[in-house]
């Protein structure tokens, strides 16, 4: 049979899937769990797969060798007769869970990436199958053959979630060609981290900075006597500030060194759609937001619990007076905050609120957050300038009817964004803020990012 005869089915497959493994925990049977974050490019989502064990990542290679033999000769940690028998490992020393979760990471992601990294088999799509099982998550192929991520049970965080404002009918083409052509570029750096120069680097950036935070934050334990650990706030940016930098300098050389591969992706039909001016300012914007995206998800991810538990101790005094003080306004109306009489909303601002709690409080990585913030202000406009327009009392068979609207002004923008700020209820939100003005890309520090963050953190 000649090789080239062979059809591998790939409609169901996911072609970029990002799975870290976050961390360990003990369950209320004394059983370690792994927390497995799941990002999807092609549909823009990320979530929470259901908590996994030792025995589900063993279960799940059996069944996999079973498809496809190669994949037994990626590295898989033993645990020896107490993981045979389905024993605790409560007992295990933090070393030894790490380099566990680490493992069983790399065991994950190299299986995930098999569509790129491996031969194409026959059975490659069952192998997808089992994999995106694994994580919560399946593909449906609907009646006009879109295919389409849905997922089992668990939790979905998407911008589409809380940004549900429908575009007019004229840009609705050009918003989908910017949102594939992103995702497009996405995929394209996703396979950048493949390489192995590439994924080597990562891992060793990953592992020192890991090192660093944890050696800084056991001798400050040592240090401090009170049952809290205390940070140095100025030390514990420094730390984020040189992961930033990193993530900068990865984003630069992307963007230079494959300019001229994201230049022909963009000129394909497939995004004829998609309007710019002459000096190509819309693009290459959209070429920063892709690429940032998915370096944030390669090098932020695996460090984001080393980074918020490093900044959470720092601003803990901070947030716990936040937290009073936003459960005291939390009841308060609208005039308290001394928003003008003409520019109270009678829904209270509750889609400005949604974006905030779902785009700032539950995404994970921080341009999202960042762009959150953003949509957050542009939706106070709109619903303002919907909420207040009026019609003339003019018959409509007098004449042509124009709407008006009274402009809303900076001065009435703040005390109507921190009423929102307050609604949405955002849990640490000191700490936040010291994270997305560290880790804010400094090309957007000086434009309508970095002015609503200022707002932000005005609030």
């Amino acid at each position: 049979c000649d090789p080239s005869d062979v059809f591998v089915p790939l409609v169901g497959v996911r072609k970029a899937l990002c799975v870290r493994i976050l961390n360990s925990f003990l369950d209320n049977k004394n059983r370690t769990a792994f927390t497995i974050w799941a990002y999807d490019i092609e549909a823009g989502v990320e979530w929470y797969a259901p908590a996994r064990y030792y025995a589900d990542f063993r279960d799940l290679r059996s069944e996999l060798i079973r498809l496809d033999k190669s994949i037994s000769e990626i590295p898989f940690p033993s645990m020896g007769w107490a993981g045979f028998a389905g024993m605790t490992s409560a007992s295990d020393s933090a070393s030894t869970k790490e380099t566990r979760r680490s493992q069983l990471e790399y065991f994950l992601r190299r299986v995930f990436s098999g569509v790129y990294r491996g031969r194409l088999h026959p059975y490659l799509a069952e192998v997808a199958v089992h994999l995106q099982t694994f994580v919560g998550c399946d593909t449906v192929l609907s009646d006009d053959n879109d295919i389409s991520l849905t997922l089992n049970n668990q939790v979905a965080i998407s911008e589409a979630t809380y940004c549900t404002r429908t575009p007019d009918a004229s840009s609705e083409q050009e918003r989908n060609a910017r949102l594939h052509l992103k995702r497009s570029i996405q995929r394209c750096v996703y396979r950048l981290f493949l390489l192995p120069s590439v994924e080597n680097l990562l891992s060793q950036f990953i592992d020192a900075a890991k090192k660093k935070v944890v050696s800084e934050t056991t001798a400050n334990s040592k240090k401090n006597q009170s049952n809290h650990l205390k940070v140095d706030k100025d030390k514990a940016t420094d730390d984020v500030e040189k992961i930033r930098e990193f993530i900068d300098s990865m984003q630069e050389l992307i963007l230079e060194g494959c300019e001229d591969d994201l230049i022909s992706i963009s000129q394909r039909r497939d995004f004829a759609a998609l309007k710019d001016d002459c000096d190509n300012t819309k693009r290459d914007e959209l070429f920063r937001e892709a690429v940032r995206e998915q370096v944030e998800i390669e090098v932020y991810v695996p460090l984001r619990s080393t980074i918020s538990k490093h900044l959470v101790y720092a601003w803990l005094n901070d947030d716990v007076e936040m937290k009073h003080k936003m459960k005291a306004l939390s009841k308060k109306p609208q005039s308290f905050f001394r928003i003008h009489p003409e520019h109270r909303s009678p829904s209270e601002w509750k889609s400005v609120s949604t974006i905030l709690k779902e785009g700032v409080g539950r995404s994970t990585l921080p341009c999202v957050k960042l762009r959150a913030i953003v949509d957050a202000a542009k939706e106070i406009t709109k619903l303002d300038s919907e909420e207040r327009s009026y019609v003339p009392e003019e018959s409509f068979f007098d004449g042509k009817v124009v709407t008006k609207t009274k402009a809303l002004g900076a001065d009435d923008f703040l005390p109507i964004f921190i009423f929102c700020f307050v609604r949405a209820d955002i849990e640490r939100p000191s700490a936040l803020c010291a994270l997305l003005q560290t880790m804010c890309d400094p090309a957007l520090l000086n434009g309508e990012t970095g002015y609503y963050l200022a707002s932000f953190y005005a609030a």
